[in-house]
């Protein structure tokens, strides 16, 4: 699957996706705002796409969540 076809996978269920800092550790808070800073990026936005990744059934890591949601982000 593409990037452009994932992208368009998360966002239909994007809806469905919240926004809690609670449930990252403050590594994974650490990197958010890193990923945030860097990129320019609004840090509930990140998490809420971070959240809908995992809605989706995806078992990876946090991080990559965050990564992978930042990427998507950067994309648009």
């Amino acid at each position: 699957m593409g990037v452009e076809d994932r992208i368009r996978q998360v966002d239909q269920v994007a809806s469905q996706a919240i926004v809690t800092l609670a449930s990252l550790t403050a590594d994974e808070l650490e990197l958010a705002k890193k990923l945030c800073d860097h990129f320019d990026l609004q840090l509930g936005t990140l998490v809420r796409r971070a959240d809908a990744i995992r809605i989706l059934g995806e078992k990876q890591p946090t991080v990559e969540r965050l990564q992978e949601a930042a990427q998507h982000l950067i994309c648009r």
